[in-house]
């Protein structure tokens, strides 16, 4: 007889690309911090190069090391300066999963401009727990970041389930034993991973996690 599938308690969920359409200001506040440093980007090498990880995408783009905090410091002004909103789908599905689930955000950004963005857009209310880059010493693929969110939550990983738009964090969910649904939206490099469940839209998931889980 085949075990039922484990009761998914928590959904989690990747910010950036995944809730918030943010490519386009994340987009010029890198072209304007890249240009501080004489270098030129477009919105097709900033698709290649883009990483969770901004200490990654600095590397891509030769910044100094020594460089990094001044780099951080440009861009987190120039990220100030826009306002970008949620994916059109984003609050009835966050208003549809907050009965029946816990929810949280892991994320890469900084606490100040991800609660700054959770305010804007009125959502700040929905999750339980909230993991930023801030709060972790690796980032993404590192699982850390989920690791703390299931612990907050006192949820073992196959009780909880991550959905996020990039490659980093279909790794991260790996490394955790969490499972994972990738949405193609945003930055969208998870769409290079064979192995994975994708989401041509955040509305399918409801149905997805009621057939799987």
């Amino acid at each position: 007889m085949n075990s039922s599938p484990t009761k998914i308690k928590a959904i989690l969920f990747d910010f950036d690309g995944t809730l918030l359409d943010s490519f386009p200001a994340h987009y010029e506040a890198f072209k304007v911090t890249l240009a501080h440093f004489d270098v030129e980007v477009t919105p097709e090498l900033y698709k290649q190069t883009y990483s969770p990880n901004w200490l990654s995408v600095y590397e891509a783009f030769g910044i100094p090391q020594d460089k990094y905090e001044e780099a951080d410091n440009i861009w987190l002004a120039e990220a100030r300066k826009h306002k970008p909103q949620l994916f059109p789908e984003v609050r009835p599905l966050l208003e549809s999963l907050r009965d029946e689930y816990s929810l949280g955000l892991v994320t890469s950004g900084s606490r100040g401009r991800v609660l700054r963005d959770l305010t804007s857009t009125g959502i700040r209310e929905y999750f339980q727990v909230l993991v930023t880059g801030d709060n972790v010493s690796r980032p993404k693929p590192d699982p850390e970041g989920l690791l703390i969110a299931l612990e907050e939550l006192t949820l073992q990983p196959e009780q909880a389930l991550f959905v996020g738009d990039a490659r980093e964090d279909y790794l991260m969910a790996q490394a955790a034993g969490v499972p994972f649904m990738g949405v193609i939206a945003g930055f969208a490099t998870v769409s290079q991973v064979k192995e994975c469940s994708l989401l041509e839209n955040l509305s399918e998931l409801v149905s997805l996690v009621e057939e799987r889980y």
